[in-house]
């Protein structure tokens, strides 16, 4: 393998899929070190954990194909040392050399050969998104996804395309305590079948952070058991998890007893202020709606810090109501909106309300309450 290469190139394809190597815990030293396959002009990085793989391919002038794995973080971390400018890449046996201007070095690395295959995607189900729309909903969803891998089918998000015909894709989030469900346009589709997959949180947030830095439109394919994103020159290809994603459409209230629309910055600064002082472990506030005063009252105490009581003016549709949340989890939801005006919806203290801008129809945040007896232990 020979190639000549630019520093700042070589460097952009590096960080993409350093992340992926810099990150694995796996205990084999191949996934430690990153791809590099030289073939018709481009340079594959590539770099895998076994459960994502991601690539970025690069133009290069290729005098010789041929490939080789290096270990990720020295290569990634001598790249980014360098002047700009070019590079030549020379393998000479299992030791890659890289020439600049003023300097040499060699960095021994492992045959491909003992490198994992990448899952190949069939292109059959295709679906095109505009990039910084995905990127929105990825962050708009992902925090409320379930940490623990005891339940697998909330340990990632459902991409929900029950409605390609009409271009729209539902993505979903859930820890069980809350949830987040946003829809978004599809650019176009190549199916119209209806399909719903879970895809690892993981693997979305790769997506986000890697592929998603541009306005490029992002294609994603789906297989039986496989994803993949492209986003110009660099792909994510992963597993997907098998399980059912919970039917959420019927834990969603249709009719609610109270609803108050209220300023999102005062909202927010009340529920930090009541943060101070719920009780460790609970995290909890409560939030009584008093209709006849068009105001809400939050309020927190715990018996060793103190207590606090913020009230906000608002308008206030419905009747008298009180609920306890997490506040933590309600914070999580105020950030999300990007309007000036939140509407809290609920029925009572013990079923879910709902969290949504006023002027954004297409994303909803659920929160479930905690009962009183669980706040007051």
């Amino acid at each position: 393998m020979k190639l000549i290469i630019l520093q700042e190139n070589f460097l952009k394809g590096l960080n993409i899929v350093n992340r992926i190597a810099s990150s694995n815990k796996n205990s084999l030293p191949i996934l430690n070190n990153i791809l590099l396959e030289a073939r018709q002009g481009v340079l594959d990085l590539i770099t895998t954990n076994l459960e994502i793989a991601v690539k970025s391919s690069i133009r290069s002038k290729i005098e010789k194909e041929g490939k080789i794995t290096i270990p990720a973080q020295i290569l990634t971390s001598y790249i980014s040392l360098l002047e700009s400018g070019p590079l030549i890449l020379n393998l000479e046996g299992d030791e890659l050399e890289i020439k600049t201007k003023n300097s040499k070095t060699k960095i021994k690395g492992i045959s491909a050969e003992d490198f994992p295959i990448i899952p190949q995607v069939e292109r059959k189900h295709k679906y095109v998104i505009q990039s910084d729309l995905l990127k929105k909903c990825i962050e708009n969803v992902d925090f409320c996804v379930s940490s623990s891998e005891t339940r697998m089918e909330i340990s990632g998000l459902l991409f929900n395309f029950n409605n390609p015909e009409n271009g729209k894709l539902n993505i979903v989030g859930t820890d069980s305590y809350r949830l987040a469900e946003v829809q978004t346009i599809l650019d176009k589709s190549s199916s119209e079948d209806k399909i719903s997959v879970i895809i690892p949180l993981k693997t979305v947030q790769e997506v986000s952070k890697n592929l998603l830095e541009d306005k490029k439109d992002v294609e994603l394919y789906l297989s039986e058991n496989q994803v993949l994103f492209i986003n110009g020159e660099d792909e994510v290809v992963s597993r997907l998890i098998s399980g059912q994603f919970p039917d959420y459409k019927l834990i969603i209230p249709k009719n609610f007893r109270s609803r108050a629309t209220l300023d999102k910055e005062l909202f927010l600064k009340a529920v930090k202020l009541c943060g101070l002082f719920t009780k460790s472990g609970i995290n909890d506030i409560n939030i009584k709606i008093k209709a006849e005063e068009s105001k809400i009252v939050v309020s927190s105490t715990n018996n060793q810090l103190g207590e606090n009581t913020t009230e906000i003016d608002c308008q206030i549709y419905g009747e008298d109501n009180e609920i306890v949340f997490n506040y933590r989890f309600l914070l999580d939801g105020l950030l999300t909106l990007n309007q000036d005006e939140v509407i809290l919806e609920m029925i009572n203290d013990a079923t879910p309300a709902i969290l949504r801008a006023e002027k954004e129809k297409d994303y909803v945040y659920l929160i479930m309450p905690i009962k009183h007896q669980e706040a007051n232990n």
